[in-house]
């Protein structure tokens, strides 16, 4: 190995380890802010109360120990999300019984941020001047949410954003039969993190792949090849766990956009909806101001491409490309600021390009431009965010205490009537959550409970049929009503229908949980 070689060997290693102890940081920061006012100061909520129970009855109740046990989990149970299922075991395997586990484990997708937006900087400028952009980068508040919320959303968002960014951007005549395969498969990962998201992730990641073919000037036919190796290898991915995970993503999607579209869509006029991921309510904790700052580095990369033709359609296909996406999401009937990320992330991705490509006019400057970049982001910007504000929810952890420790109890004292495991439905969606009693109650007493969210039940007759079956009614307090019923949770009109009914039968008994704004347990004693 040669001087010249081994000098950028040892120049890499130190970049990616300067990369590492940023992450390793800003990681630290998020954990510290989550534990503070974030998810973690407060009981779970969603949807990181469904997650963290998912995966606790994995480890610790059907004892998932290794990763062939996990695989067979995942065949016989498939979760909804399998990799956001595979980082919470994780966080539990690595770091017990404590929530904080699997948030830590969140670390490998700001690691993959890191990694990618050094990819992409260094595209166009040396990996000195792209670290330093890297590191800027990871105080936009979307990617502090990759460690701060346990949803899928996020690093699906990132994957999708990159795997855009590498069919677009850089030339599939380019990559030999082996790196247009690891394309596929990428591309075939960005769309298994978020299985829902299917709506968005494969047109949009098809239009990406042909459009990149489009733009190929020269070797037209080495880049079709090398487009057809490409679906190929996602395919060999993809069809397996559309066999496995097919149905029930059906089954989501459709309940989503079809059948219960009522629950689910967001009120708001024309403007609300247009600017919701820009400078509305989504825009503004996603992206914050740094909203601005992207757009302006786009439009003067694009005012500096046109004034000095340069010959990079390539770059400009992508914002084009990631500005498709900003209007279709904005027709979208439901807005929600963790749907945002699969907007938030090519548009970051964008604005890495746009800044790159400026910085890369001035090649002898880069490096002083990019540590001034730096520098003002450590002095002007937050490096940690989180969009779950737990630190208003502090009051609920009492009132978890209190109808565990109730389920627990009665659970050793009265029947199953006929059920294979203990029934435990809500009535509404707000302020405790069925999962987080289900994972609270399996942390003390190692109890699988089977539940029921009555709150999406349309009909009485339903409704009636569902607390028949039920060993454990929650009725919410008057927050959490309100909570539901502006959330268009048809079940919840029938609150004080289902407290009439079982305050009547005698086979019940209620139990008050007491707070300010208390709750309302019934238990079934009897069965008959």
């Amino acid at each position: 190995m040669n001087e010249i070689s081994w000098g950028r060997m040892r120049s890499k290693s130190e970049n990616l380890a300067i990369l590492t102890v940023a992450v390793v940081t800003f990681t630290a920061l998020n954990i510290s802010l989550t534990v503070n006012v974030g998810a973690l100061s407060a009981p779970p909520t969603y949807d990181d109360s469904g997650y963290l129970m998912d995966g606790y009855y994995r480890f610790m109740l059907d004892g998932v120990r290794s990763l062939w046990s996990l695989a067979e989990s995942f065949v016989q149970y498939p979760p909804h999300a399998p990799v956001e299922a595979l980082t919470v075991v994780l966080g539990y395997w690595f770091f017990g019984p404590s929530n904080v586990g699997p948030y830590i484990m969140n670390i490998w997708g700001l690691s993959a941020f890191a990694l990618m937006m050094f990819s992409v900087a260094g595209d166009r400028i040396d990996d000195r001047a792209a670290t330093l952009l890297a590191i800027a980068a990871m105080f936009v508040p979307v990617a502090g949410a990759i460690i701060s919320e346990l949803r899928p959303d996020m690093i699906a968002g990132l994957f999708f954003a990159f795997s855009g960014y590498v069919l677009l951007v850089r030339e599939g005549a380019k990559r030999d039969h082996r790196a247009a395969a690891l394309v596929g498969l990428l591309c075939a990962f960005s769309m298994i993190i978020k299985l829902s998201a299917v709506v968005i992730t494969v047109p949009m990641l098809g239009f990406a792949l042909v459009a990149g073919v489009a733009l190929q000037s020269e070797a037209r036919s080495k880049a079709v090849s090398g487009a057809a190796i490409t679906v190929a290898a996602a395919f060999v991915i993809l069809v397996p766990v559309a066999y496995i995970w097919g149905g029930q993503t059906y089954a989501y999607v459709h309940q989503a956009l079809v059948s219960n579209r009522d629950i689910w869509f967001t009120p708001g006029d024309r403007w609300f909806h247009l600017s919701y991921y820009a400078t509305g309510p989504g825009g503004s904790v996603g992206l914050g101001n740094l909203f601005y700052v992207g757009v302006a580095l786009i439009l003067i990369d694009i005012a500096a491409s046109l004034a000095t033709k340069r010959s990079d359609i390539r770059s400009l296909a992508y914002y084009a490309w990631t500005l498709l996406i900003f209007i279709g999401m904005t027709n979208s009937a439901e807005k929600t600021v963790y749907q945002g990320s699969f907007f938030f992330f090519p548009f970051v991705i964008s604005s890495v390009v746009a800044l790159s490509r400026l910085l890369s006019m001035f090649p002898r400057q880069s490096f002083r431009g990019s540590a001034a970049i730096a520098l003002l982001a450590v002095l002007f910007l937050e490096p940690a965010h989180t969009y779950n504000q737990g630190l208003y929810r502090k009051d609920t952890a009492a009132m978890v205490e209190q109808i565990s420790d109730i389920v627990v109890q009665s659970a050793s004292a009265t029947p199953l009537c006929g059920a294979p495991m203990y029934r435990f439905a809500v009535v509404g969606s707000q302020p405790v959550t069925a999962q987080t009693v289900a994972l609270e109650v399996a942390k003390k007493d190692r109890l699988r409970l089977a539940l029921d969210w009555l709150f999406f039940v349309r009909e009485w007759e339903t409704m009636e049929q569902e607390i028949e079956k039920a060993n454990f009614v929650l009725l919410p307090n008057e927050a959490g009503l309100r909570d539901s019923l502006n959330q268009h949770l048809p079940g919840a009109v029938y609150n004080d229908q289902v407290r009439a009914l079982l305050r009547q039968d005698n086979r019940w008994q209620e139990y008050r949980i007491e707070a300010a704004d208390p709750l309302t347990l019934f238990v079934r004693e009897r069965c008959e």
